[in-house]
């Protein structure tokens, strides 16, 4: 056996660990397999989960559409936790692992027997594997959000391959408007034409409520006139825009 090499820094010695918590909640163990990480945050979410079943009791049921809601939305998130550094390519190890981490979630929502298959429990309740949910979100948030080439081994999908998504306009719209995007002239010098037609729009909110309405003006004459009244919750923008949107379809 070889001794390990003894490592000190300022004059105090460093102890050699087998895992260690990195401050953003994340476990590192000595085999960089990850296990560590994966055991950690499942009995966490185990201990969620029965601290739940607790609260319940014997005499209150949840419903499965409530458990369902709280394994999507609380459960996986505790562990997909730091998942783009852990799950990019899990192994096998780490597969069989969060199978058998989620798969008493999947019973617990399913309510069926412990012999069921865990496959046949992800096709009927629409839940995919954990370790593909996790490799989507991880290859996702590289590639996408932090702009980080994956190897060819990983994915064929590179940050370039990807658009962007515009977050604002860097310059206001009414800067750079085209000549037949939109006239600032006054429209009533266009009524008496009589080789154009005239549309009015108006939305209006009172107390009474909230309505839209249109017409159009040929010839001096109403040829056609629409109107609606919306809910009451709708404001006075939305009103003005269904009208714009009824006189142009």
């Amino acid at each position: 056996m070889v001794r390990s090499p003894k490592i000190t820094w300022n004059g105090y010695k460093i102890n050699r660990v087998k895992s260690f918590k990195y401050r953003l909640g994340i476990h590192v163990d000595d085999r960089l397999n990850w296990l560590q990480h994966i055991n950690k945050h499942g009995e966490k979410a185990i201990k969620m989960q029965q601290n739940l079943k607790r609260i319940a009791g014997g005499n209150w049921v949840i419903s499965q559409i409530h458990i369902w809601t709280l394994y999507k939305t609380v459960i996986e998130r505790i562990l997909a936790h730091g998942s783009s550094a852990w799950c990019l390519n899990p192994t096998f190890k780490m597969k069989r692992k969060l199978s058998s981490i989620q798969r008493s979630f999947l019973l617990n929502i399913s309510g069926a027997y412990r012999t069921t298959p865990t496959a046949a429990l992800q096709a009927i309740l629409g839940i995919p594997p954990l370790h593909m949910q996790l490799q989507f979100e991880a290859r996702f948030t590289s590639i996408y959000c932090l702009r980080i080439p994956l190897p060819p081994i990983i994915t064929d999908t590179q940050p370039h391959d990807l658009e962007m998504k515009a977050t604002c306009w860097p310059t206001h719209p009414s800067e750079h408007l085209k000549p037949n995007q939109i006239s600032f002239e006054d429209g009533e010098a266009y009524i008496d034409r009589k080789d154009i037609i005239n549309i009015f729009t108006d939305g209006s909110k009172t107390e009474h409520g909230v309505g839209a309405a249109f017409c159009v003006l040929t010839n001096d004459i109403w040829a056609y006139q629409w109107f609606a009244k919306l809910n009451d919750n709708n404001t006075i923008f939305q009103a003005e825009l269904t009208a714009l949107h009824e006189a142009v379809i």
